[in-house]
């Protein structure tokens, strides 16, 4: 019975592994097209951002218009006035939405690298040879976090950094996960 569950677990961290590995891989891609077409990028997101607002006022019209008598619906004409102007506003102004993005983004190198510098204590405990590896990383990657949120720079320069960093992130988080692969045996020891 032990046995089974120990397999079952190495099964979990296998597919863990082989996740954090596409994850990174995606977050490297993404990175390099943030890189290179930042101005195309923050368009994009900008136009897509406020299309879907749009979206979202042009459904609450109808649900205020189809309610039946239905008083839940009678906020949605004021909803989806206000979804309508947001809407507009950010496809005739598409960069702002870039810098509440670059907001979120840092917030998540940040709790990926605490999470990372968290890893690094707990294979310490174990002795395993990764530890620093991993903890430096996530102090990196939580460095980079604080970084983009109090970045000063303007929305294209804030893409062109967004994208250096996902890559760097992509690329520590990849190096992590073969490190992880490469000494699973170590691992599943401090944890089993």
């Amino acid at each position: 019975m032990a046995a089974q569950f120990k397999k079952s677990i190495e099964n979990i961290y296998n597919k863990m592994i082989v996740f954090s590995i596409i994850t990174s891989i995606i977050t490297i891609i993404v990175g390099t097209i943030l890189l290179f077409l930042p101005d195309l990028t923050n368009k994009v997101v900008g136009i897509i951002t406020g299309v879907i607002f749009v979206l979202f006022g042009l459904t609450s019209v109808y649900k205020y218009l189809k309610r039946d008598g239905a008083k839940i619906y009678t906020l949605n004409l004021v909803f989806s006035i206000l979804y309508l102007v947001l809407g507009v506003v950010i496809i005739i102004f598409p960069f702002s939405v870039i810098e509440f993005v670059t907001v979120c983004l840092g917030l998540f190198l940040i709790i990926n690298g605490a999470t990372k510098i968290n890893y690094g204590l707990w294979l310490k405990r174990g002795s395993c040879s990764a530890w620093l590896i991993t903890l430096i990383a996530g102090s990196f990657l939580g460095v980079l976090g604080i970084m983009m949120i109090f970045n000063p720079f303007t929305s294209y320069a804030l893409t062109q950094i967004v994208g250096a960093f996902l890559i760097m992130s992509g690329v520590i988080n990849l190096s992590d996960a073969i490190t992880f692969k490469a000494a699973a045996k170590e691992i599943m020891e401090i944890f089993w």
